[in-house]
């Protein structure tokens, strides 16, 4: 009986007392009574709980960029060994003063391999005290960096050199013209500024699968998951002297286990309305017409033309935005990076080449927030 808790053991007693009572007694009818309620008291907290928790989960993205710092601290904490995976921080003498003077702090990281630590790109990820996003002051930041980076990078004794790649996470919605649902992440390499956040399925759905209208990216659970889309909010700004070239088709996801998922253009979105039987007549024409307005390739200029299919981009000094959707990611894929290429136009009186950068970001899969995602609705 020591295990059992207060109130347990009142029931039990309270029944004991109960069974040597003649039936229909008062007393034993109030036992019976207090007993029953205790019970059902008790099953509504455990429903009621269940029932949070699921919603908890159902109301999270189940892609996220990549997790805070403290995770991997604990980690070493308990496991110290080369095998465990170590957050690559700058040297705090310099890094500090210039987190301080733009109101940065360091909020998460590329996890690698110890033994790797000093072989790999290295990226770091930074925050505004106050989450807001801002190109301005990111582009002065990046400034000041600029001289500290070099210094960092410097290889000690034996080491290689570390290649440093920095992010800015933030929380702004003005920075897009749709309204970001999820942390945003900006890179700014060779005067190219990109932006990218995810979208959950059910977001996409309480704003496009509504009306008399199909989203654009609208999909039923009898679909395979090669069949099904995860997608994500992209803005490109070009301050370069010479344009940029996009194409999606170019654009893929990769996960741990070295698996690809390539961007979809809207020929792929139109051919997968064909695999749904639901998905026919007036729904779907206006579907595909939703996604000519919203799709990062459909909002571009073209910027050569080319026998055959002209080349689209962004000319210098301007910026484009809009949905690029991918093949959605396997149940255990973990760790993530979205690649995005942009290619560099060379300058008209130069014999250089073409050059593409590869902006690449760091996401994190949770399987167990994928599958309690609701089910497709419409609006």
């Amino acid at each position: 009986m020591k295990w059992l808790n207060k109130q347990t053991r009142s029931c039990l007693n309270a029944t004991r007392h109960v069974s040597r009572l003649p039936l229909g007694s008062k007393h034993n009818g109030m036992q019976w009574n207090v007993c029953t309620l205790l019970n059902i008291g008790m099953l509504l907290l455990l429903a009621a709980v269940v029932s949070g928790c699921g919603q908890s989960l159902a109301s999270l993205s189940p892609i996220h960029p990549v997790q805070n710092i403290s995770t991997a601290l604990a980690e070493m904490e308990q496991n110290p060994s080369a095998d465990v995976v170590i957050p690559a921080i700058p040297e705090n003498s310099l890094a500090e003063p210039v987190y301080e003077e733009h109101g940065l702090e360091t909020v998460g990281f590329r996890l690698v391999k110890g033994e790797a630590a000093n072989t790999q790109n290295l990226t770091y990820l930074f925050a505004f005290a106050d989450y807001v996003h801002s190109l301005d002051e990111w582009d002065e930041f990046l400034s000041d960096w600029s001289e500290v980076l070099p210094q960092i990078e410097l290889a000690k004794e034996n080491e290689d050199r570390k290649i440093v790649d920095t992010i800015l996470v933030s929380d702004h919605p003005p920075a897009f013209e749709v309204h970001a649902k999820q942390p945003i992440l900006t890179k700014t390499l060779d005067g190219i500024t990109l932006s990218i956040c995810y979208w959950r399925r059910t977001d996409l759905d309480r704003k496009y699968n509504r009306g008399n209208a199909f989203s654009p990216f609208y999909e039923t659970e009898a679909l395979r998951q090669g069949d099904k889309t995860d997608v994500f909010y992209v803005k490109i700004t070009n301050n370069r002297e010479q344009h940029i070239i996009f194409d999606v088709k170019s654009c893929n996801i990769e996960d741990q286990g070295e698996n690809f998922y390539d961007g979809l253009d809207y020929e792929d979105l139109r051919e997968r309305f064909t695999f749904m039987s639901r998905a026919t007549g007036l729904y779907v024409t206006n579907g595909l017409k939703k996604a000519r307005e919203i799709l990062l390739e459909k909002r571009l200029p073209v910027v050569e033309k080319h026998v055959g299919s002209p080349r689209l981009g962004i000319l210098p000094g301007e910026s484009a935005e809009g949905f690029i959707p991918f093949r959605q990611v396997k149940l255990n894929a973990m760790d993530l990076v979205v690649t995005i290429p942009i290619e560099k136009a060379p300058p008209p009186e130069g014999a250089k080449r073409y050059q593409t950068i590869d902006f690449k970001f760091p996401f994190n899969h949770k399987r167990g927030i994928r599958v309690a995602q609701p089910a497709p609705q419409r609006y």
